[in-house]
């Protein structure tokens, strides 16, 4: 075989290869919009107290959950929480250590040494003033947030 020829091929195979990675480009790319895995902020138009209402009147007539028409039920309660009080007891579970012992190889097995310190760091954090004066820091930044967010 010649030089000629053998040049001749070499460029051929390139360019083959140059026109198979252009046509195959757009598809190593993705759709990266749909994938997308950074979480969208949710804004509610509904406020706390019709979510209360609609859920104590849903109660009303859930279903029994294995009682039978010959027991008496409890009292509904309908949880208090403020979204700051839930944010800051979250932030209490992690700087503890218990959503690193709950999210292990070993899940949250409450025999072992490290969960059981764990969950009294927990404990201790949440009958701490720190607990309440994160609550407060909580509902003020959302209440200077709350004026920028706008409903569409």
């Amino acid at each position: 075989m010649s030089k000629q020829a053998s040049a001749t091929r070499l460029i051929g195979t390139a360019a083959l290869a140059a026109l198979l990675g252009m046509i195959a480009a757009p598809s190593f790319a993705g759709n990266y919009a749909e994938g997308d895995p950074r979480p969208a902020p949710l804004v509610s138009s509904t406020t706390r107290a019709a979510v209360t209402a609609d859920a104590v009147q849903w109660l009303k007539t859930a279903p029994t959950q294995g009682y039978t028409s010959g027991y008496e039920q409890q009292a509904v309660v309908v949880s208090a929480n403020s979204r700051a009080a839930v944010a800051a007891d979250t932030q209490l579970w992690i700087r503890s250590g218990l959503a690193a012992r709950q999210s292990g190889e070993a899940g949250a097995d409450t025999m072992r040494p490290g969960y059981r310190e764990a969950a009294a760091e927990y404990a201790r954090l949440r009958a701490s003033p720190a607990y309440s004066a994160l609550v407060d820091q909580l509902k003020n930044q959302q209440a200077a947030a709350q004026p920028q967010t706008q409903l569409r």
